[in-house]
């Protein structure tokens, strides 16, 4: 596929991740216009070429642009949206007032909209009706994406052009971009891994070792592939890149929010007081929340996500956790 010319691409959402994928698309030669919540964001990128609060030393080019009214992205004709779940519903309400009809639209986010386990993309497909849908996912450390260090990811899409198109808008030497079909499995894949991404944060606090990481990460696979299953994904996704890939590197990463939120957990401190303590937001902590009640209401058994809930939650104490887990009655793998 080839473009006649290479015209602006719209990245709402200015965290970690959204001004690290405007950072690629401006180094593949896009025009880029950022939305961000903030005012002074917006203000320090296009004066200062940083983004100091979320992505920090890290100089950003030229062709970057950023705003932080969403009437700024009138005109384009591609978006990626990169805001937290939390906050979706409302940017991408106003965000429809500004959109061309004919734009083509891609979900960056990692979360849910709500209990009932809302993905972004069904969001978008109501309030965008006829408008092209797709998702994107994967291994997606911010900080080491925007240092220049490789990495894989995956758009998915029930429309074939339209994920052969980002991926060549997005794909570089040092970022390749795989594709799919399956939009369900993509988005459960990023979303979930958040979870066990917390649980292994407290793993590392205890300092349980690698075994018990690895039993982490093979039972939390298993939960996500049953809950994955019941929503309509295809199982062989969480086998690639936004399923194992993701999983495994956000449990081992400490750059990952969720990670972190573990690990402080772990260390006693209470989660009212490590988010106030965070920039930006870890989507695991809603993602438990809406996951667990989820579970409950559907009677699907997720005893890693329950326990991970009881912790956050209910205020059970993390070894006492891990001891229910272990202590489960014996079954077949």
């Amino acid at each position: 596929m080839n473009f006649p010319e290479k015209s602006t691409i719209g990245v709402v959402g200015a965290g970690a991740w959204g001004t690290t994928l405007a950072l690629l698309l401006s180094q593949n030669g896009w025009k880029v216009k950022l939305w961000a919540f903030e005012k002074e964001v917006a203000e320090e990128i296009n004066q200062d070429r940083r983004n100091s609060i979320y992505l920090k030393d890290v100089l950003l080019p030229e062709g970057i642009e950023a705003s932080e009214d969403l009437s700024f992205m009138e005109n384009v004709e591609r978006l990626i949206i990169a805001v937290p779940s939390a906050f979706y519903s409302s940017v991408a309400s106003e965000l429809a007032r500004h959109v061309k009809r004919e734009a083509r639209i891609i979900s960056a986010t990692k979360g849910f909209i709500g209990d009932e386990l809302k993905r972004p993309s069904e969001f978008l497909r109501e309030l965008f009706p006829g408008h092209k849908i797709g998702v994107l996912s994967g291994p997606n450390l911010a900080r080491e994406i925007a240092a220049g260090l490789h990495a894989i990811s995956l758009v998915s899409s029930g429309d074939e052009e339209l994920v052969r198109e980002f991926q060549m808008i997005l794909s570089s030497e040092r970022f390749r971009v795989y594709g799919g079909t399956d939009i369900i499995g993509t988005e459960l894949g990023g979303a979930l891994k958040n979870i066990y991404a917390i649980a292994a944060g407290i793993a590392e606090g205890f300092h349980l070792g690698e075994n018990a990481l690895a039993a982490l990460i093979t039972r939390g696979l298993a939960e996500m592939i049953k809950l994955g299953k019941f929503l309509g994904a295809q199982e062989r996704t969480f086998f690639g890149v936004s399923g194992l890939g993701d999983l495994v590197c956000t449990c081992q990463s400490k750059l990952s929010r969720n990670h972190q939120v573990g690990v402080k957990i772990a260390e006693g401190r209470r989660l009212e007081e490590v988010q106030a303590e965070m920039k930006g937001i870890a989507e695991g902590i809603d993602t438990t929340r809406h996951v667990n009640r989820f579970a409950i209401s559907h009677d699907l058994d997720l005893p890693i996500t329950r326990a991970v809930y009881n912790v956050l939650f209910e205020g059970t104490n993390p070894g006492q956790a891990l001891h229910e887990l272990m202590t489960r009655t014996l079954k077949m793998e």
